[in-house]
C-alpha cells in the first residue's frame, strides 16, 4: 500500500512510537493523517510541534471508546497504523483489567472500525513479549496480534502486525529510566545483570513499520532485525558516559512479577513459515493463501532469542545512550 497520497490513522499517534511514526509519514506526503490519542497535554506540544503542517487533524479520544474511534474515520482512511497500547509489564501486573481493555478490546475496535470502513491496510504494533508470554502485558498483546490476524477471514482490509522488541529512548524505558537515577539519586535499579533484551532505536523502529506497511499482503507479522544487549552491558557503558563521571550504586533486586530473563521474537510454530528481506524477518500467514514478494525469500532459523542472537558493541550502545540524552532533552 503506498503511503504517498494515502489517508493515515495513527492511534497512539501522540506516543514515543507513534509520534515519530508521524514525523516519518508526513515526509512520504500523505494526503492526511489523523493523529488519535488520550492525552492532550501530548496532543497540545505535538501540535506546536506541527504547526506548519495543513494535512493533521488531531482527535483525542480512547481506542476502547468507539464512538471517539469512530470520529477518527470521518472523512475516509486508506491505512492504519495502530500504536496504542499499554505497554508497562509491571503496570499491566498490578491492572491486568485495564490492559485487557485497552490491548485486547481497544485492538479489536481498531480492527472492526477498519474493516467497517473500508481501510485497505491495519497495521498492529507489537511486541516481543507476545511471544510465549509470562506476563499480562505480553498475554493481551499475544491477542491482539491474533485478533489483528483474525480481521484477514471476512471483508477486503488487509490486516498484519509488526513486533519488536525494547524501543531505545522511549518513555519509561530502561535508558532514561538509568540516566535519571544517576542524576537524582547517584544509584540505578536493575532486576537481574543478566537480563537480555531485544533493542531498536526510536526512528529506525519508525522506519521499518512503515516499510511494513508498504510490502503488507495481509495476515503476515513483520519481525524487525534487531540487535541486543544485557543488563551488564548497559550498566558497564553507563560508567563511561560524561554525566555519569563521579560514578553511582547498583541495587540489584531480583525478576520482578513476570519478568523474562530473555525475549524471543518467533515463536516454535512460526519458525517454519519464515522469510525473509533486508530489514525484516516475515511470519506467513497460517492459513490461506498468501504469495511472498520477490524481495523476501525463504529462510530457516532454530530461534531468535536475545541470549544468542547479534549483539550491540559498547561502542553503539554508548552511542544510543547519547542520542537519548540529547532527544529527551536530558543533556
Amino acid at each position: 500500500m503506498r503511503i504517498e497520497g494515502s489517508r493515515v490513522l495513527v492511534t497512539g499517534g501522540t506516543g514515543s512510537i507513534g509520534s515519530e511514526i508521524v514525523r516519518q509519514l508526513l515526509q512520504r506526503n500523505p494526503s492526511h493523517v489523523v493523529i488519535f490519542s488520550r492525552d492532550d497535554s501530548k496532543h497540545f506540544y505535538f501540535q506546536q510541534e506541527l504547526a506548519k503542517h495543513d494535512n493533521i487533524t488531531f482527535i483525542i479520544g480512547n481506542v476502547r471508546d468507539r464512538e471517539a474511534l469512530a470520529r477518527a474515520f470521518v472523512g475516509g482512511i486508506d491505512i492504519v497504523i495502530h500504536a496504542a497500547a499499554l505497554k508497562h509489564v509491571l503496570i499491566c501486573e498490578q491492572n491486568p483489567t485495564e490492559a485487557v481493555k485497552t490491548n485486547i478490546l481497544g485492538t479489536q475496535n481498531v480492527v472492526d472500525m477498519a474493516k467497517e470502513n473500508g481501510v485497505e491496510v491495519m497495521m498492529t504494533i507489537s511486541t516481543d513479549k507476545a511471544v510465549a508470554p509470562t506476563s499480562t502485558m505480553g498475554a493481551t498483546k499475544y491477542v491482539a496480534e491474533k485478533l489483528t490476524i483474525d480481521g484477514n477471514l471476512t471483508g477486503s482490509t488487509n490486516c498484519a502486525c509488526v513486533r519488536f522488541g525494547n524501543v531505545l529512548g522511549s518513555r519509561g524505558s530502561v535508558i532514561p529510566a538509568m540516566i535519571k537515577g544517576i542524576r537524582e539519586r547517584g544509584e540505578i535499579w536493575i532486576s537481574d545483570e543478566r537480563i537480555t533484551r531485544f533493542a531498536m532505536p526510536i526512528p529506525d523502529a519508525a522506519t521499518l513499520v512503515l516499510d511494513a506497511v508498504d510490502i503488507c499482503a495481509g495476515g503476515e507479522i513483520f519481525v524487525l532485525k534487531m540487535k541486543s544487549f544485557s543488563l551488564k552491558q548497559l550498566v558497564e557503558v553507563m560508567r563511561t558516559m560524561p554525566f555519569a563521571a563521579s560514578g553511582f550504586d547498583v541495587d540489584v533486586r531480583g525478576l520482578i512479577r513476570a519478568e523474562k530473563l530473555h525475549e524471543d521474537l518467533v515463536t516454535s510454530d512460526e519458525i517454519g513459515r519464515l522469510w525473509e528481506s533486508d530489514s525484516h524477518y516475515i511470519v506467513a500467514p497460517p492459513v490461506g493463501e498468501w504469495t511472498p514478494g520477490a524481495e523476501l525469500s525463504k529462510i530457516e532459523l532454530k530461534d531468535y532469542n536475545s541470549s544468542n542472537g547479534l549483539v550491540f558493541s559498547n561502542e553503539e550502545l554508548a552511542q544510543h545512550i547519547e542520542e537519548c540524552v540529547v532527544a529527551l532533552g536530558l543533556d
